[in-house]
Formats: structure tokens, sequence, C-alpha cells
């Protein structure tokens, strides 16, 4: 049986700042969405709470969800603590989606809920390229010393070995961290009408605000253009940003070469993707890099500077590449294109960017944050804690079982929810979190395993789970399964 199995007939709440139909919405709306229809679908009772945008209502069900909204962008967080305080007995979990300022769920729920906190990137020095002070240091009183208090002890979710260490070092966090990664989009959408542009061409997906520096993209065209004349640069995507970008595409002299295409359907992004030779993400920083598995779900590899959540979401040579960051963009995109310079070269390229993708899946996504809500509901019933310190190590150990189906019972009674294990004839791979070599001998003792492969994983391993741990890019099947 699965976690989400497990979950089927409970009330979950999600928090989320903005649903989908918002016209703000990004890829953190995009990861509480596809993970909140995958827990629905399993038999769960979702609520997602959300704030009301113009022309949204303000309680609507779709795909088996149950959307409430409440306030505006700022509002929603009053509005949700009300929700939870009139709700008080009604959810068994509340699953608190951090888009730099939590819902500090754990202040307006009672003891025997289980409350997890899932954070995409670290907002410490974002908040002061959208507010002056003191709002800005307020933003970051929050994020840190606030939300280390409230959630203390409590789960918590990242997607990115980035977001791990950022959660640690900047916010000071001593919580338990569990990494879950973005997946990849719906099958129905790897494969585009289209060919791929027989010139130079570049796709970019973003949202149109200052941290994304969508501008440097723009400074690096007239560059470009001397060597590529007839490069060609879609830019999707909306925001505050999108009129003084035009202005300054215009200013470059750049508009022949640029096209503004705004908001566009999942349908359309992904044809323009796999229209293009390479995607660019300059942004500061990010959780993870959405919009990097999107375009290498159709062959298209990516191009960013070596900043968090980027440098996870991107191998060099790979997928893609990376940049110091204070390197010239305009430079790097030259490379980049020169690498892609022949048919054969873009071939190889997208099928390394095929084989990366493909190992990431909402699916899997869902399931590993259901391990995280399972475990938790378990050692709150149980009034227990780990016997496992909240700790970043995870071990990687294989082995082979004169008696495999007996091992395998075994291994799912005697581990986690949230270890993964996977099963290859009488082979075992299994990957074990907060865990260092002596407590995985000590486990390994436990399932009557005298002989063993240990060694501690990598951010990769972690990422990729106990099926693909240490075998490189290539897909498999899900954690937890036997082939």
């Amino acid at each position: 049986m699965t976690a989400l199995d497990r979950l089927a007939r409970t009330d979950l709440a999600f928090l989320n700042w903005r649903d989908p139909a918002h016209p703000d919405a990004g890829g953190a709306e995009a990861y509480c969405w596809e993970i909140a229809r995958r827990f629905a679908a399993a038999g769960a009772h979702i609520t997602l709470f959300s704030s009301r945008h113009a022309g949204s209502r303000p309680q609507e069900d779709r795909d088996g969800i149950r959307v409430v909204r409440g306030g505006g962008t700022f509002g929603v967080y009053a509005a949700a603590a009300a929700h939870l305080l009139r709700n008080r007995h009604a959810y068994d979990a509340v699953v608190d989606f951090q888009n730099g300022i939590p819902f500090f769920s754990p202040l307006f729920t009672p003891r025997w809920t289980a409350d997890i906190c899932v954070i995409h990137h670290v907002h410490q020095q974002q908040f002061d390229t959208r507010f002056r002070w003191p709002m800005n240091s307020v933003g970051r009183v929050l994020e840190k010393q606030v939300s280390r208090r409230v959630y203390r002890g409590r789960p918590v979710v990242v997607v990115s070995p980035s977001t791990r260490e950022g959660t640690r070092r900047e916010l000071g966090f001593g919580n338990p961290i569990h990494i879950v990664p973005n997946g990849r989009p719906r099958p129905a959408l790897t494969a585009p009408a289209g060919q791929r542009s027989a010139t130079p061409a570049l796709t970019v997906v973003s949202r149109l605000v200052p941290q994304k520096r969508v501008d440097l993209i723009l400074r690096a065209v007239p560059a470009l253009l001397t060597r590529w004349p007839e490069l060609r640069v879609d830019l999707c995507g909306d925001g505050p940003e999108a009129e003084s970008l035009r202005k300054l595409a215009a200013g470059l002299g750049i508009g022949s070469a640029v096209e503004f295409h705004g908001y566009v359907s999942d349908e359309r992004k992904q044809e323009l993707f796999h229209r293009a030779w390479l995607t660019v993400v300059p942004s500061v920083a990010e959780g993870w890099g959405l919009a990097v598995i999107e375009a290498n779900t159709v062959g298209t590899p990516a191009l960013a500077f070596d900043v968090p959540g980027l440098r996870d979401a991107i191998r060099t040579g790979v997928n893609g590449w990376l940049l110091d960051p204070d390197a010239d963009l305009a430079a790097g995109i030259t490379s980049a294109l020169d690498a892609l310079s022949t048919p054969e070269a873009r071939s190889l390229t997208a099928d390394r960017c095929h084989a990366w993708a493909a190992a990431f899946s909402w699916d899997a996504s869902a399931e590993r944050l259901a391990q995280v809500v399972v475990e938790d509901l378990q050692r709150i019933h149980r009034h227990r804690r780990s016997r496992r310190s909240a700790n970043d190590l995870s071990v990687v150990t294989r082995f082979t079982s004169p008696d495999p189906d007996a091992t395998e019972r075994a291994v799912r009674s005697a581990l986690r929810q949230t270890d993964a294990w996977h099963r290859d004839g009488d082979a075992f791979r299994v990957l074990l979190h907060g865990c260092d070599e002596v407590r995985a001998l000590n486990a390994l003792r436990r399932l009557d395993v005298a002989e063993a492969d240990i060694a501690l994983a990598n951010g990769h391993d972690v990422l990729l789970g106990a099926a693909e741990a240490g075998n490189g890019p290539a897909p498999g099947p899900a954690p937890g399964r036997r082939t």
C-alpha cells in the first residue's frame, strides 16, 4: 500500500498564496495543484485555501478539490487563519506552502493536527527587491525568527538540496527536512507539433518580476545579433516588469528579434520550447527551476547562472550549462549556441534532456509528500519521536538477499515512510534519510542483512530516489516498487 493510499478518506487543507487560476500564478502554484490533484484522486478530501483575485469566486470545486478563496495579496493570511479556526476540528493535516511568509498554521490548529511546511526557496535577500524599509525587515523576521519558532520540531518539505541548505544556513531551521522535487509536464504535452528551428532560437518562460532578471537577456541580444542576425527570442510570461521590458527592447532596437507573448497556455509554451535551441533562466535564485524541466521534457537544454535551485535542476553537459554568477550572459549564450550549432549536437543534447526530465514525475512527487504527511500523522498518534536525528545526511545502501520476498516484507514494515527502496530480483537499493553510516548498519541489522555496500548519498541521489540513486539521469521505476 502506498502512502497516497493511506491518505484515502483523510481531510487535508492546502494553504497557498495563489491558486492556479490566479493571473500571477507560477511554479509554486503548479507544484501545489499537481500534488493536490493526486491526493484527491487517491481519495483524500482536499481543501485548497488561497487569495481571492478579480473575477474569482469565493468557492468552487475543480478536479475533485474544494477551492476556497479569501482575502487579497496580504489579507489571505488573516483569512486563512480565520478559516482554520472556524474549521478547527475538520482537518487531519495542513500543508502550509511558504511563499516568503508562511501561514503559521500551527498557531490555529489543535495539537493532533499534522502541520507540514513546504518551502520553495528562501526569500531573505529578495524582500529588498519588493519592499522598502521597514516592510522588508518585517518580512525577513517573519520568514526567519518567527517561522523557526512556530514550526519548531515539525516536518519541513523543500524542493531541492539548495533550498534545504538555505533553510538550514539562512533561516536556522533544525527541523527534519525532506526533499520533494517538482515533476514534469503531462505526457500529452511532451510531444508538441512542429519542428526544431533551423536557425538559433531562444524561448524564455518567466514571471516578469525583478528577481527573474529577464532584462539581462534583452541586454545580451544586440551582441548575439551581430553573430546570428537571424536569432529569434520568444518571451512568455507577464508581470509588473512587462511594460518596462518592452520599452527596454524598443530602446535597444531589438524589437524585430524579440516577441513578447504574454501569458500562454501549457500547450503553446511547450510548442515554443520545442522550437527553441535553448532556454535561458537568469534568475538571482530559484527553489528549483521548473522551466528547466519543462524545456528538457521536449529536448531543449537550459542555460542559467550557478545559483541556488538552478544548480540542482541543471547538470552541466547533460541538460544544459551553468555560468559563474558574475559571468557575461551574452558570452555564455554564445558558447551554448556554438555547442548546439549542428543538428547532430542538438539531437544528442535532446536525448540527454529527455532522460534527465524523465527521472521526475508529479506522481512520484505526490507520493513523496504523502509519505511525509503519513509519517507525521503516525508520529502524532503514537506520541513519539523518531530515533533518527534531524540532519541532512542520507545513505544509499545496496545488497542482495537469499530470500528476497522475506526481505521485501521486512523492508516494508521496518523502514520509515519517507525512506525509499527499490528491488530488482534479489538486489535491493535503499535510501535512508536522516541517517549516517552507523545508523544505516543498525537499520540493516534489523532487516537481517549481513553484508551491504553503504555510501553517503549526494544531492542528486536524494532528488532521484532509490531507484536511480547512483545511476545518473536514466529513468526508472518509482521508489518503493518492484521490477
